[in-house]
């Protein structure tokens, strides 16, 4: 029998609040876990979608968005086996572990590849614990992108230039770019009445 919420002392509901929270960061991962696999093993037929972000999004409550960031971090982790690691022991927030494999799949042009897996090595270990802060990972992110990438400052650098489409559940579309300067202008301009 379930203790009821207003019932618990203030020390057993801080407890039951970390442990639950802990569960919930062992679940998604597990989730990530399976989708890895019928990504891999389910057949289009079986799904009845051209993959599983589109079944995830039809037998659940999950955005199309939200699916769509779990099919690409199953898919990212199956190389990045350290990262799958920590998030499978669940030392590391999903959220922190897209930021990594973001910056893992495509790391700064200069960066030789025993770099690549000392920066990988050290973000994971900031990115662990409860003192992990996505502020702190995104800016040594940043500073290695900028010491590694091109000779190109970062207003100037167009291989970094992102656009991110989606439509939402309600029909509308969302967009999130990052561009650089020249072509940040130019599409403003073109977005102006």
């Amino acid at each position: 029998m379930t203790t009821e919420i207003w019932q618990l002392s203030e020390a057993e509901l801080l407890a039951d609040a970390a442990a639950v929270s802990h569960r919930i960061q062992l679940l998604e991962a597990r989730r990530i876990a399976l989708v890895a696999d019928i990504d891999t093993r389910v057949s289009r037929e079986k799904l009845g979608f051209p993959g599983p972000a589109g079944w995830l999004t039809s037998t659940t409550l999950l955005s199309p968005s939200k699916a769509n960031k779990i099919v690409a971090l199953a898919r990212g982790m199956k190389n990045f086996p350290d990262i799958a690691d920590a998030v499978n022991t669940g030392v590391m927030s999903v959220d922190h572990a897209a930021l990594i494999l973001t910056f893992a799949e495509t790391p700064p042009k200069n960066l030789p590849q025993e770099g690549r897996d000392v920066a990988r090595k050290a973000l994971i270990a900031a990115a662990t614990g409860p003192e992990a802060r996505t502020s702190r990972i995104r800016a040594a992110i940043t500073r290695l992108q900028d010491s590694f990438g091109n000779d190109k400052p970062p207003a100037e650098d167009t291989d970094r230039n992102e656009l991110f489409a989606s439509t939402t559940l309600n029909g509308r579309l969302v967009l999130k770019g990052d561009f650089d300067a020249v072509t940040g202008e130019k599409l403003l301009t073109a977005l102006s009445p």
